[in-house]
């Protein structure tokens, strides 16, 4: 009777208690209200039906076309929540009968919501990072997951270039993974550039990108009309090539992002993707050439990859160096002087700090007085003036009780962050590609003197989900990293550089969790109590931000 009420509270009432009784047989009743003009109803309704597992009444929605298209969706919402082989049955078999288009797309979007599950929760945190992509924090797959695998791909086989498209956005928002996705929109993409997004979403997350791939990139990377999100997308694919022509094509992103308005998410990832890829130093030839073309757009952009390859520790000695050489020989030049300045002022390099700081007295103005931005901006006076001892002539204990006395500079910490290569290794952004522990909400987790102690002895904490973990595969190759994926046939690792790989199970020798953190200790022992309090005000400020 409740459910038949005019009034919206009875009504919701009358589903909850039918729920948690479990009376099916009052599910056609339920489901008759997934189409209720109170969204309220309508969402209790298919949350009811998918707790009950009700699939029979949302079936007998769905092969009723004439039923309103709220009530269909609605029933579709319940169905992919219902992780059961009788669901992913009921729904490939009417895959394969229905024709349309539009009708296809429904049960596709089901599908390809069920391929994954939720992953098991062991009773403690899930990690540091929030993980807003959805649908699952852990994707795993499950008994039903190969069945749906296929039956989407013979689906994108057979499928129209609108149908296809459609697929691949819901795989990509779903996150599945798929060479035959991958072929197919790339395959589409070529003929109508209209698809060029869909494309790059699924190369974004790819983990290597193929010749075929690289002229999609490219004209994406170089379209004005691209949004930003595609912008960055491509940005991340073109960092996994050799090719220095996308390379060429990603500063061009970089330009056009730095255009584009509300980009700052998008403007932060393709940044980082970009300067961060450990393939940077493959085109730094590349690189030289487009930072000689003083006034071109994307010669900053050029510089400020020069900067970041001169200023790494690890990696091709021959990229350090030669990178290094063309900033020598272009510092002789005043307009490309101020590009110099300018791009690190703009990437937060501090290679050229005591450059920077004297040539805020050079005879000629406009590098002066890029210099003077520069040296307020990346703070090189507090460098200087900092008096503060060394954290490594201290003991630690003694180090955290002068950290905790001192007052720093957030802006100095933000500078120190990046380095100190922290970005090598850790994310602050949500948008940014995962590495190891996120560190945007650190402060929340850990009070000043704990994450103090957690920076001087990694060891100290290592947060679920982030334990080293070397795989050694039986063809005698090793990988080292953290478990992102744990599947019945495969698994997926992401090394510290960001870059995810998926390895079948049986392909699988060993599996060995590692003791300690991937974090190496004595990272600040270089560094004043001074610059340490400020790295600390830093992370306190993400916190807060």
């Amino acid at each position: 009777a409740g459910l038949k009420s005019s009034d919206a509270r009875t009504k919701q009432e009358a589903i909850v208690a039918a729920t948690r009784q479990n009376l099916k047989d009052v599910a056609p009743q339920i489901a008759a209200l997934l189409g209720d003009a109170d969204p309220a109803i309508a969402h209790t309704a298919f949350r009811a039906l998918a707790m009950m597992n009700a699939h029979e009444a949302c079936f007998a929605i769905v092969d009723n076309y004439d039923a309103p298209a709220t009530q269909r969706r609605g029933a579709f919402l319940a169905l992919m929540r219902m992780h059961t082989p009788e669901v992913v049955k009921g729904l490939i078999e009417r895959l394969a009968k229905t024709s349309g288009t539009k009708e296809r797309e429904g049960i596709e979007g089901a599908l390809c919501r069920l391929h994954f599950h939720e992953g098991e929760w062991k009773g403690d945190s899930w990690g540091t990072r929030p993980d807003t992509r959805g649908p699952y924090y852990q994707p795993e797959t499950w008994s039903e997951s190969e069945k749906i695998m296929a039956a989407l791909k013979e689906a994108l086989g057979k499928a129209p270039p609108d149908e296809a498209a459609f697929l691949v956005s819901e795989m990509n928002r779903n996150r599945i993974q798929s060479n035959d996705a991958l072929g197919r929109i790339l395959e589409l993409a070529k003929k109508d550039p209209k698809l060029a997004p869909d494309a790059v979403a699924q190369l974004a997350n790819a983990e290597t990108i193929s010749a075929d791939a690289i002229p999609v990139l490219i004209a994406a990377a170089k379209d004005e009309n691209s949004k930003p999100a595609t912008l960055a997308g491509a940005i991340a694919a073109i960092t996994r090539t050799d090719n220095a022509d996308a390379w060429s094509a990603a500063l061009n992103a970089l330009v056009l992002l730095d255009k584009a308005k509300g980009s700052g998410k998008e403007q932060e990832a393709g940044r980082t993707a970009f300067l961060s890829s450990p393939k940077l130093e493959n085109v730094h030839q590349a690189m030289e050439t487009a930072a000689a073309k003083v006034g071109e757009p994307t010669a900053p952009w050029a510089e400020a990859a020069l900067l970041n390859l001169a200023a790494r520790t690890t990696g091709s000695p021959e990229a350090r160096e030669m990178s290094m050489k063309a900033l020598d020989a272009g510092w002789a030049d005043a307009k490309r002087r101020v590009q110099i300045i300018r791009a690190a002022d703009k990437s937060k390099s501090h290679l050229l700090d005591a450059k920077i700081s004297a040539a805020a007295n050079d005879s000629d103005k406009e590098v002066a007085k890029a210099a003077k931005q520069a040296v307020n901006s990346l703070k090189l006076k507090a460098i200087a003036e900092d008096k503060t001892p060394k954290v490594g002539t201290l003991k630690m204990e003694d180090a955290i009780a002068q950290v905790l006395k001192t007052k720093g500079d957030k802006s100095l910490g933000e500078a120190l962050f990046t380095k100190m290569t922290c970005v090598a290794c850790h994310t602050t952004s949500q948008n940014q590609p995962q590495k190891g522990p996120y560190l945007g909400n650190i402060a929340q987790t850990y009070k000043r003197p704990d994450l103090a102690a957690n920076i001087l002895d990694p060891n100290r904490t290592i947060a679920q989900g982030f334990a080293s973990e070397l795989v050694a595969l039986k063809d005698g190759t090793q990988q080292m990293g953290f478990i992102t994926l744990e599947g019945a046939t495969e698994i997926k690792i992401r090394n510290i550089a960001a870059q995810e790989f998926t390895y079948k199970t049986s392909d699988i020798q060993t599996r060995t969790k590692l003791p300690t953190s991937m974090m190496p200790p004595g990272l600040m022992t270089n560094f004043s109590v001074f610059e340490f309090a400020s790295l600390l005000d830093y992370l306190e400020a993400l916190s807060k931000k």
